[in-house]
């Protein structure tokens, strides 16, 4: 019997955050394809691996290696190869599970996968996980809106006028991808140094790191696993 192609978000990086049916979809699936990075001194890593290691055996992981480069050509060409992949164990009648960082449905590429799929009529489900900005702020213990405040999500191509005008006008900002904008943060922070920021690296993991202290933000090396919350003035 055909089963459907589940896209499985794990959530920012905290196994335990995972779902009861995110535990259950991985423990049932036959095929589980993984994300691994490759950084641009060629060493990689897996965070996903991290989170779904104790529910998953390591014989169900197909790992597939994502360049970590503007250039997305490169890519493409693994997200096809990922996509060719899948429809043949799919056809095969095996129970096929994507594990994707994060929550599928915000700022994650590996939806052209899926949109793929389902140009060649393959279903496909989304399982939803805790979006890394909502983890952030409990783990510092925000409010993240309230009242008739409104929040925006920017995906690190912002600049210094665009976020004045949110901030000015009632919007809490949330900036993911924030090691693509970084020089913006912290030209920002110089120039508004009221500015009330809350910034956050490897949310759920233990090297999660939270600050409010604009010197120390203004000092860091951005990495990519990154995002601030910025409060409106």
């Amino acid at each position: 019997m055909k089963t459907n192609v589940t896209f499985l978000s794990l959530g920012p990086g905290d196994p335990e955050l995972l779902t009861l049916k995110a535990v259950r979809m991985l423990r049932e699936a036959d095929v589980v394809v993984v994300p691994v990075t490759e950084s641009s001194d060629g060493t990689t890593k897996s965070r996903a691996t991290d989170i779904i290691g104790e529910w998953c055996s390591t014989e169900k992981m197909q790992r597939y290696v994502l360049p970590m480069q503007r250039n997305r050509e490169a890519v493409m060409q693994v997200y096809d190869r990922i996509c060719h992949e899948v429809a043949e164990w799919y056809h095969a009648g095996q129970r096929v599970v994507v594990a994707v960082e994060g929550d599928v449905s915000i700022y994650a590429s590996i939806h052209y996968v899926l949109d793929q799929l389902l140009q060649k009529n393959i279903p496909v489900v989304q399982s939803p996980g805790i979006p890394s900005f909502i983890a952030a702020a409990a783990s510092a213990g925000l409010s993240l809106i309230s009242q008739r405040q409104r929040m925006i999500v920017l995906p690190g191509d912002t600049d210094i006028d665009g976020l004045r005008r949110l901030l000015t006008s009632g919007h809490v900002v949330v900036v993911m991808k924030l090691s693509q904008c970084q020089q913006v943060l912290k030209d920002y922070l110089r120039q508004y140094p009221d500015t009330m920021c809350h910034y956050f690296e490897n949310v759920g993991t233990a090297e999660a790191f939270h600050t409010t202290a604009h010197d120390m933000i203004l000092s860091r090396q951005i990495p990519y696993f990154s995002l601030c919350v910025l409060y409106p003035l």
